[in-house]
């Protein structure tokens, strides 16, 4: 008989047949017209003659999505059939429809960040079918001035190695404040680090002015009594700087759809090393994580978060205004202007920017019918810096009664009570306190003649004392406005 006081232990035998292994005889793509076979083909991990493997399938569909050249393969686009006549073959079969690629744009419009402009662009992600990306673009508008010419070719020399340039000359309008003119250029370089990571080499040169400056600044002696601020616009050196900048960075990306993402993530981090040349030192690492998770067959949710910061180096003693961090705008914090969150000189009222910043985006997407969303979203962000004390008192506004303007207006933001000493400067860290919030919704639709997201958002600011809108006018409550694209 068993002994009652024996560990309580048995033995299992499991007793697997393995079932009769496959080989793919062919693979066949069919409905791709304008994309030629080889660049579906290396997207593939599946190989004639090679065992079939349904996981390898699982991860070639999931790229080929990846590219946004073909609708979503799914269901019976994908079909493996045993080969008639063979005992152990099958056949893939993948019945690709494309979607437009090309974005050829012709017209006048207006939005927040162009004003109103004229255009005339080419960009392509599949240039004649071989995969490549190009854009053409010719936009002259009343706040901005952008002339492009960009080329990547993703498997230079039919290896997965990226190459490509980008060419430009911007200029942009800061209404109130000044003007950016840039020129120059990118050379880019990427190879694969493994599944779904690639590494990237950029080397940038860019010659870079400030020019139309308020006359307040200057006038007003503003720039005189703030160095700080002098510096930052650039007042003692004429207006330029010429950036020289090598940027390594690294990128892992599943997510599922360019254009209409409902699962997968996005990791990225990299470094901007100015030095390499030019006259403007600095550093500017930057970390972002973006996940969409499916909820249901027609919702989901998208997230991001962003961390970056600037810190100049060597015989760099002060950051021109371009490199600084600001958020504000449809990319970052939707409902308010463009570069208006950041330090903010409390005499100019000119937000000069921060050394670094962090933004959050949450968004629940919601598929209404076709290419039409709603979105309902939440965004906060913060802009810290050390920041210049006032050095005087100044109302930006047209007013001698100053009990009608707002009590924060003179509410700095590191207070002082300085009123004719030099500026000075003093440190502010992140705090939970100085978040800026959005919230709403808004209506995202494509147009596949354009091949573009537009949005109508409607936003509610809950947290915005001391935000002031691109006219120098206390943020709003409540904010419409217009755009393309989207923010993550």
């Amino acid at each position: 008989p068993p002994d009652p006081n024996a560990p309580a232990v048995v033995d299992v035998t499991m007793r697997m047949q393995e079932g009769k292994q496959y080989f793919v005889n062919r693979i066949t793509f069919v409905g791709n017209s304008t994309t030629r076979d080889n660049v579906i083909r290396r997207e593939i991990r599946l190989y004639e003659n090679g065992v079939f493997n349904t996981e390898a399938l699982k991860f070639s569909v999931k790229r080929l999505n990846q590219l946004g050249y073909f609708k979503n393969l799914e269901g019976d686009a994908i079909g493996v059939d045993k080969t008639p006549g063979a005992d152990n073959k099958v056949d893939v079969t993948l019945k690709l429809e494309e979607q437009n690629r090309n974005q050829l744009t012709f017209g006048a419009g207006v939005s927040q960040f162009e004003g109103f402009f004229g255009q005339l662009a080419f960009q392509t992600a599949n240039f004649l079918g071989k995969g490549e990306t190009l854009t053409l673009s010719l936009q002259a508008g009343s706040r901005t001035q952008n002339y492009q010419l960009a080329f990547t070719e993703p498997y230079l020399f039919d290896r997965p190695i990226t190459g490509g340039f980008d060419l430009y000359k911007r200029e942009i309008k800061y209404y109130n404040q000044f003007t950016q003119a840039s020129a120059g250029g990118n050379l880019v370089f990427g190879f694969p680090v493994r599944d779904f990571t690639r590494a990237f080499v950029n080397y940038s040169l860019e010659n870079v002015e400030v020019k139309d400056l308020n006359e307040l600044y200057t006038n007003g002696g503003l720039t005189e009594n703030n160095p700080f601020l002098a510096d930052a616009l650039l007042v003692k050196e004429g207006g330029k700087r010429t950036i020289s900048k090598i940027v390594p960075s690294i990128v892992y990306n599943t997510i599922d759809n360019p254009i209409f993402p409902t699962s997968g993530k996005r990791l990225s981090a990299s470094i901007d090393l100015a030095g390499i040349g030019g006259n403007v030192n600095f550093i500017k690492p930057r970390l972002e994580t973006v996940g969409f998770f499916q909820h249901t067959r027609r919702t989901s949710f998208g997230a991001r978060a962003q961390f970056e910061m600037v810190k100049e180096y060597g015989s760099t003693k002060s950051l021109p205004i371009f490199e600084r961090l600001f958020l504000g705008g449809e990319y970052s914090i939707r409902g308010f202007d463009l570069r208006s969150v950041g330090p903010r000189d409390p005499n100019s009222f000119l937000v000069i920017g921060g050394n670094k910043s962090l933004l959050f985006n949450f968004e629940y997407l919601i598929s209404i019918a076709g290419p039409v969303r709603l979105v309902l979203f939440y965004d906060a962000g913060q802009v810290p810096d050390f920041v210049p004390e006032p050095a005087k008192a100044f109302v930006p506004f047209p007013t001698s009664d100053i009990s009608s303007v707002p009590n924060f207006l003179f509410t700095p933001i590191i207070p002082s009570t300085s009123t004719g000493s030099p500026t000075t400067l003093t440190y502010q860290g992140f705090g939970w306190d100085n978040f800026k919030t959005s919230t709403g919704a808004e209506i995202r639709f494509f147009m596949p003649v354009l091949n573009v997201p537009f949005r109508l958002i409607f936003a509610y600011n809950p947290q915005r004392q001391g935000i002031f809108d691109n006219n120098l006018q206390p943020q709003k409550r409540f904010t419409f406005r217009f755009a393309v694209g989207s923010t993550f």
